[in-house]
């Protein structure tokens, strides 16, 4: 035999069940001070001297002056020269990289999230904490094989986005589509295989790309794009050579 309760009925009995219960009233409450050793204080003080030495470093190479940039650089869309100037940075070093390591590829285009770009650059002296602003995230340098489809298919992406940090490519926004894509001043050719160098984060489909993910060949290089970025302007600032703001038209809306 299967016995049916009422829920409303169970619920009135326990109400009930405990208003029948004895009810306790505190008359009086007493208070005590617990004094705090002063051996945590003790330890609080080694903690902050084993550490200090450590901050000091820190705080000392994150006002390191690593580079001057002409005038202020923020980013936007659909280009400007701060996106630019870190797109034509990463696929240089991409290029660089792919000496170093004898790699049997030649990456053409490069590609930096807009939303991964989190500051701007300020005219005059970089810091290494400058460059921690603009790129606080542990990203890292990957190669992509993407056959020209799947760039179309991307570049669509970007268009839809407005524009984001590209390099080693030119199109124009057209009902947030792109069209008149070019890659190192050629048309692109939709069934030949092309090398895009990103970060991890883009090409494991980040920021809605899962496009990227659907790659034929992934390299990684376990190099962080900020330790690029500063690595790179080391070496400018090493030259002489100033940062300058680029604008040529790379993404322009129809």
């Amino acid at each position: 035999m299967i016995r049916s309760f009422s829920y409303p009925l169970l619920i009135t009995c326990f109400v009930l069940t405990l208003s029948c219960k004895t009810v306790f009233v505190a008359t009086d409450i007493n208070t005590q001070n617990i004094t705090v050793s002063d051996s945590i204080f003790v330890i609080d003080s080694q903690i902050v001297r084993m550490y200090l030495p450590y901050k000091n470093i820190l705080e000392k190479d994150m006002s390191r002056v690593i580079s001057i940039s002409e005038k202020e650089m923020i980013k936007g869309k659909p280009e400007s020269g701060l996106t630019n100037l870190l797109a034509d940075l990463l696929l240089e070093e991409g290029k660089l990289e792919v000496i170093r390591k004898n790699l049997p590829i030649q990456p053409q285009i490069s590609f930096l999230n807009y939303g991964g770009i989190r500051t701007g650059l300020p005219k005059g002296e970089i810091t290494v904490g400058k460059i921690f602003e603009i790129m606080p995230f542990e990203n890292e340098m990957v190669f992509i094989q993407l056959s020209g489809e799947q760039l179309k298919q991307f570049f669509d992406i970007v268009a839809g986005h407005g524009g984001e940090s590209v390099s080693g490519v030119k199109f124009v926004i057209s009902n947030d589509k792109s069209k008149n894509i070019t890659i190192d001043d050629e048309k692109l050719v939709t069934d030949r295989k092309y090398w895009l160098v990103t970060n991890d984060y883009a090409a494991n489909g980040g920021d809605g790309l899962e496009i990227l993910t659907q790659n034929s060949e992934m390299i990684t290089t376990g190099k962080k794009i900020r330790d690029i970025i500063i690595s790179n302007f080391e070496q400018r600032k090493q030259k002489g050579d100033f940062l300058v703001e680029t604008l040529d038209g790379r993404i322009k809306n129809e």
